[in-house]
């Protein structure tokens, strides 16, 4: 029964990592629905669209610049960095929920649908990589102590 458990809380372990950041966004992204729909009404076709034109503008600005800034690969893989990563994206979530609040109430016009996407896109994506350096940062600062690798 030992292993069953042991390879139960590795699964779920592996799950949330895996899951974590899909799931803060999704949260922010639908905070954001919510935000937009509460201050300017039920979304029209337009609006919608404009909505997700907004997120993936994001995602092709954000790796623009990463194709500009010519990043390398990471020497050793983030994706043990962050053991609590549900708990991690916390943060992520909050801020760009709170820059959705700002523009759907500073734009009042279609294109605040687009703002705010595209502003929760880019503040989740850039904080959760500020979140994720700084656990990886903490993780080899611990392991060097114990004089471990990686």
């Amino acid at each position: 029964m030992r292993s069953v458990r042991g390879t139960y809380g590795a699964a779920l372990r592996i799950t949330l990592r895996n899951t974590a950041s899909a799931y803060g966004y999704t949260l922010a992204t639908a905070t954001t629905i919510h935000v937009l729909t509460d201050v300017g009404g039920k979304a029209t076709t337009q609006e919608l669209f404009l909505f997700a034109v907004g997120g993936v503008v994001a995602f092709v600005l954000l790796e623009a610049i990463l194709f500009g800034l010519k990043t390398a690969a990471p020497q050793q893989p983030l994706e043990h960095a962050v053991p609590f990563a549900g708990a991690l994206h916390a943060a992520s979530v909050c801020l760009a929920l709170g820059v959705a609040i700002v523009i759907a109430h500073a734009v009042r016009s279609p294109v605040a649908w687009f703002l705010a996407q595209l502003a929760t896109t880019a503040i989740y994506m850039l904080v959760v990589a500020v979140e994720i350096t700084a656990a990886a940062a903490i993780q080899r600062r611990n392991s060097a102590r114990r004089g471990g690798a990686g």
